[in-house]
């Protein structure tokens, strides 16, 4: 599988596998990425891995089965790849390396639709005609905050 290639080839990059159905965009992804990032360089990290801190917190939960289930790589479905690494050079070969490794490559930016707030809204438990299911917007900044709200 390309995550563990890319991970036993190239020292100090991180890779994580996500369902595009558990992201509400490219900026949703972004920002919990940064938070991940932020929790590694404080010592305060929700998991072990970086890359699976970035998953817990993609999914809003502290469960990592619950993560893995609801973001994690399904057969048959959309996968969103995030690498990140603080040796840029690694990080380019990497990124060359699994460009060159997938046989469908779509670099087309996320949409975020209204099905899709919609079911992510319904994961977190929201009831349908919630104030969070009509606007963009003040759902992914509550995406954002739940994200920076996850610790271990």
């Amino acid at each position: 599988m390309l995550v563990e290639q890319i991970r036993d080839r190239f020292e100090n990059v991180y890779i994580q596998g996500i369902n595009t159905e558990a992201i509400f965009g490219q900026l949703h992804v972004v920002e919990a990425l940064k938070i991940t990032l932020e929790s590694l360089k404080r010592g305060i990290m929700a998991a072990n891995r970086p890359e699976l801190d970035l998953l817990l917190r993609i999914s809003c939960t502290t469960q990592i089965s619950k993560a893995i289930s609801h973001a994690g790589i399904k057969s048959e479905k959309s996968v969103c790849f995030v690498m990140f690494s603080k040796n840029k050079s690694n990080l380019l070969k990497a990124r060359h390396y699994a460009l060159r490794s997938l046989p469908e490559y779509d670099s087309l930016e996320f949409t975020v639709e209204a099905s899709a707030r919609n079911t992510l809204a319904t994961n977190l438990g929201f009831e349908s005609g919630s104030y969070f299911l009509e606007d963009d917007e003040e759902f992914l900044k509550y995406l954002v905050e739940r994200a920076a709200l996850i610790t271990k």
